[in-house]
């Protein structure tokens, strides 16, 4: 049976509850059915006297705390490990493995293992029965399923026994955690609602910053400000005139793609889903604009920072989205990330930045680059309960027409 922390149908909701009552039935049943003889032979020595009614009462009190006492040491003495894979993509099945040892001469007719993992990110079986006999191994496997990613524990939480006259339940910890970390999804997209715009040639016809020198794009007339480096001997010698190399420069179509990591005061359930659509999306158009040849850097709010070149680069961007953490205090902010770019660009640029919360300074900044002739379009992720500011400040952003693209649970950045 797989219990569904979120979205459980009634069904198997019903199917849950029923589970449980299996278990705890027939120890209650036999609690019952003890006290009752017990009772009926306490009364017979009683009333009757009879020295062997006396042994049987005595038998019958000293038996069940024999028997827990027994079934505790066993249970201590069972040897326990688990394994889980470190790494998983969300939405695909994984297996929790279980190794349990019975070193006793005493059989284990049932050994209930109960598992853990975050109610609102990861589907899987809260329990499992595994039989272990006397001086053997069991395995159990168990299937789980991460639904956002993110880095989470997940594996064995407790061991459950019943002792031999099935009156107690006797459970013992187990504390080695186990972390799982979820990686997104990579989602291939065709288009994308962004007019990212071209730099202009002219604008970085003299910007060397991300050339590619094995691609001669052009040959022109040397100039004074010119590297002699750049000069092409053979045609200057021919032409009797110097001539210099314009190699493919990559500010052409240069994307700089800012994750704002900010944690979002929202419900636990809210954010899980919040943050896993700020990953995915940003990372969808870090693999558009590589697949269409566009150079991007991807930057982080908590200082990281990595460039890819072409689509054989992707894997680095993808883990570094794959790692990073929301943080309630990041490094940086997108203003400031906002800021560097701007300060450190010789032409226009081109910048998205994917946030969850739009504030007056940042607006400043965007209107500020935009008028200077610089793409900047912000996807905004909106909560469940909009900040009114941040409301207010997008709504402002798209009545002067600048680049903006809002995403809900509703709406997706690409259709």
């Amino acid at each position: 049976m797989i219990a569904k922390y979120k979205n459980l149908s009634g069904k198997e909701q019903k199917m849950s509850r029923q589970k449980r009552l299996n278990n705890i039935r027939p120890i209650t049943v036999n609690r019952i059915l003890y006290i009752m003889l017990l009772a009926a032979v306490c009364i017979f020595a009683w009333t009757s006297g009879e020295r062997l009614a006396y042994i049987s009462a005595t038998v019958l009190f000293v038996v069940p705390a024999v028997s827990y006492v027994a079934t505790s040491i066993v249970l201590r003495g069972i040897k326990v490990g688990q394994s889980v894979p470190p790494t998983i993509v969300k939405d695909q099945q994984g297996l929790i493995l279980v190794y349990l040892h019975n070193p006793t001469p005493m059989p284990l007719a049932k050994l209930e293992c109960i598992f853990y993992g975050n109610k609102y990110a990861i589907e899987t079986e809260q329990e499992q029965n595994i039989p272990v006999s006397p001086y053997n191994s069991a395995e159990g496997k168990v299937p789980f399923r991460i639904l956002y990613r993110g880095l989470y524990e997940i594996g064995l939480k407790t061991i459950i026994a019943t002792d031999f006259t099935g009156l107690f339940r006797i459970s013992r910890k187990y504390s080695k955690n186990i972390k799982i970390l979820a990686l997104p999804r990579i989602i291939e997209f065709s288009n994308i609602p962004l007019a990212i715009d071209l730099v202009a040639e002219s604008s970085s016809r003299f910007d060397i910053r991300d050339e590619d020198y094995s691609v001669i794009s052009d040959i022109r007339p040397y100039v004074p400000t010119d590297s002699i480096k750049r000069v092409h001997w053979k045609l200057t010698a021919k032409r009797n005139e110097w001539m210099v190399k314009i190699y493919q420069s990559n500010a052409l179509n240069h994307v700089n793609i800012v994750l704002d990591n900010l944690k979002m005061p929202v419900p636990e359930e809210e954010m899980y889903s919040l943050e896993d659509s700020m990953v995915e999306n940003a990372l969808g158009l870090a693999r558009f604009c590589l697949n269409k040849g566009m150079p991007i850097d991807f930057l982080v709010t908590d200082g990281n920072r990595t460039r890819a070149q072409t689509g054989t680069s992707f894997g680095s961007v993808y883990h570094l989205a794959g790692d990073m953490q929301f943080d309630k205090s990041p490094l940086l902010s997108p203003v400031s990330i906002l800021t560097q770019i701007l300060n450190d660009a010789t032409g226009n640029v081109n910048t998205v930045i994917f946030t969850a919360t739009i504030n007056a300074e940042l607006y400043e900044r965007v209107i500020n680059a935009v008028d200077r002739g610089n793409y900047t379009a912000i996807i905004y992720f909106a909560m469940d309960e909009p900040n009114p500011d941040s409301e207010r400040i997008f709504k402002l952003l798209e009545e002067g027409g600048l680049p903006c693209f809002r995403i809900s649970s509703e709406v997706s950045m690409y259709g």
